[in-house]
């Protein structure tokens, strides 16, 4: 019985919200941040038609990413986006038993729904550091990076982020100055 008034709840809830307010077509009406601090947790993966020669491996681990605006106003005038340049730096621990430190460098486009709610895609490269590897010294390697994603603003100060993309998907907070 309790789970049918639950569900009743929610239902109501859902249905007597009032939908969020596009700012989509509105540029500019975003906070006036000029740098994001991410931290986050990471799910990284590689090897395959990326990487030829390479073995594959998933990992998991912290990390941080930094995004610097660089244009207020993106690349389309009519509409509510900016453009950042990101910097990341992610400790993977991977299933070889291997330590990597994984660096993703990306144009972050942004594009700004709601007051609550906006999403980004990252092209970029990454470089990869082997720091510890049970099979012996490895190379650095250099790969693509193209990620996706959406944040969640509490505020014009933090918001919650996810990010899938290769070779890193991740999920934190982020906090704009």
């Amino acid at each position: 019985m309790r789970a049918y008034g639950a569900f009743a709840a929610v239902l109501l809830a859902a249905t007597s919200a009032r939908a969020e307010d596009s700012i989509f077509k509105q540029p500019g009406q975003h906070p006036d941040t000029i740098v994001e601090l991410e931290v986050h947790g990471v799910v990284a993966y590689t090897g395959g038609p990326l990487l030829l020669g390479r073995y594959g491996y998933v990992g998991f681990g912290p990390g941080v990413q930094a995004n610097f605006r660089i244009l207020k106003t993106g690349f389309i005038p009519s509409i509510n986006d900016s453009i950042a340049v990101g910097v990341g730096a992610n400790l993977v621990f991977d299933d070889n038993n291997a330590v990597r430190f994984v660096t993703p460098v990306v144009l972050q486009w942004n594009f700004y729904l709601t007051q609550h709610w906006s999403v980004f895609g990252e092209p970029g490269f990454s470089i990869e550091f082997p720091m510890s590897t049970p099979q012996g010294p490895e190379p650095i390697y250099l790969s693509p990076a193209l990620s996706v994603g959406g944040r969640y603003h509490f505020n014009d100060h933090v918001s919650l982020v996810l990010r899938l993309g290769f070779p890193v998907s991740s999920f934190g907070v982020s906090f704009f100055l």
